[in-house]
């Protein structure tokens, strides 16, 4: 039931922000239309942005979708491809989570004409102990689900925390995100914001699902892989 809601859910946002980008590509056809007008009121990088982070919405929660579909039609039990594929489509809904803080935050003008009620490098303090509290997690549990897994590959309590412990650490690594989306809320320039974003991505490229890789003890917690085969 779980599984079927998510796919439904999943659908259901990618017709939304369908709706959205073919909006984005009519107000781009209408630009280039009248493009000597259109240039005085909005510039033609912001328009190329937004269209490219809803591209990527799409993509990615198409992508989410299409993972949670070959998880569905798979067993109840706990496996590892039904761990991965779940893994993944949580990457990928995160991901998409990103380029939507970001493609909101960009909709958002105006610059501080008060002292916030966080600085930036409060936020920067708080970010930086996100992830190291997710480096934490990753080394104690994470490293924990693999020796299960390199005893026995198929083993369904080794293959849940494995597939909680890579859930959990992406979600604190999609939260960095968030931090940079609050200080442009705040009014802080897109200088601020966008390297939260940044960092954000790179550590769900970084800590991407890669469970055939994992079943001995990674030596570096910032990394899925290890040198050892399943």
């Amino acid at each position: 039931m779980l599984r079927a809601f998510l796919k439904w859910t999943a659908l259901f946002f990618l017709v939304i922000e369908s709706l959205g980008l073919i909006a984005s590509f009519l107000d781009l056809y209408l630009k280039l239309a009248h493009w000597n007008e259109a240039l005085s009121r909005r510039s033609w990088g912001e328009t190329t942005l937004e269209l490219t982070l809803r591209l990527a919405i799409v993509g990615l929660i198409l992508s989410t979708y299409l993972h949670l579909r070959k998880v569905s039609q798979l067993s109840l039990t706990i496996t590892r491809q039904s761990a991965l594929q779940t893994t993944r489509a949580a990457q990928s809904a995160l991901l998409a989570a990103i380029a939507l803080y970001a493609l909101t935050a960009e909709r958002i003008t105006g610059n501080i004409d008060r002292e916030p009620f966080l600085s930036a490098w409060s936020v920067s303090a708080y970010a930086l102990g996100t992830v190291i509290t997710s480096l934490f997690l990753r080394r104690r549990f994470l490293l924990l689900a693999n020796e299960e897994l390199r005893r026995d590959p198929h083993n369904e309590k080794g293959l849940s925390r494995w597939r909680m412990a890579t859930i959990v650490s992406m979600a604190l690594a999609m939260s960095i995100g968030l931090y940079g989306f609050m200080l442009r809320m705040m009014g802080y320039a897109r200088t601020v914001e966008w390297p939260f974003f940044f960092v954000s991505v790179a550590l769900l490229l970084l800590w991407r699902p890669h469970l055939d890789d994992g079943t001995s003890s990674p030596p570096n917690p910032f990394s899925n892989q290890t040198n050892a085969k399943s």
